[in-house]
């Protein structure tokens, strides 16, 4: 009788086992799907929007964005001539990855990528590789042209 007892809750030991670790298993997946579906291309979780613009005042050399053009600004966006760039400017003093500018979730930030002209932020010449704070309405110079910081 002892024997039996002890079989019997061997037996539903193992079941309640197997159940527990599909249980795990279950729950990893729907962490695994939720953490992959607001990575999804197309979708922006609400603090991942940056709250900024440019304003182009001068175009330059560049005969598609014209003066008075307002350019969205991603958290992270890379400006430059080369056509895999956030924001193309067809400047030809602007190289080919000219600069980024990177928002914190409460400043803007910008920084020459080691460009062969430079970058100023009101006048001032940028430093290669250091990020500089550019202030809301800021003027931006990237190559022959000078843009406006516009947040929100």
């Amino acid at each position: 009788m002892e024997l039996f007892n002890l079989n019997t809750l061997l037996f539903a030991g193992k079941w309640a086992f197997i159940g527990l670790v599909y249980l795990i298993l279950i729950i990893v997946i729907v962490a695994v799907r939720r953490e992959m579906a607001s990575h999804t291309p197309g979708r922006q979780p609400a603090e991942q929007i940056a709250p900024g613009r440019v304003r182009i005042l001068s175009s330059g050399s560049d005969p598609v964005n014209l003066p008075g053009t307002m350019l969205n600004l991603m958290p992270h966006s890379r400006m430059g001539a080369a056509v895999d760039t956030d924001i193309v400017l067809s400047d030809q003093y602007v190289s080919a990855y000219h600069a980024r500018l990177n928002w914190d979730g409460s400043a803007w930030w910008v920084e020459d990528l080691g460009s062969a002209n430079g970058t100023k932020v009101n006048e001032s010449p940028c430093p290669r590789h250091v990020p500089q704070p550019v202030p809301p309405g800021a003027r931006l110079t990237i190559g022959d042209m000078v843009l406006e910081m516009v947040v929100g």
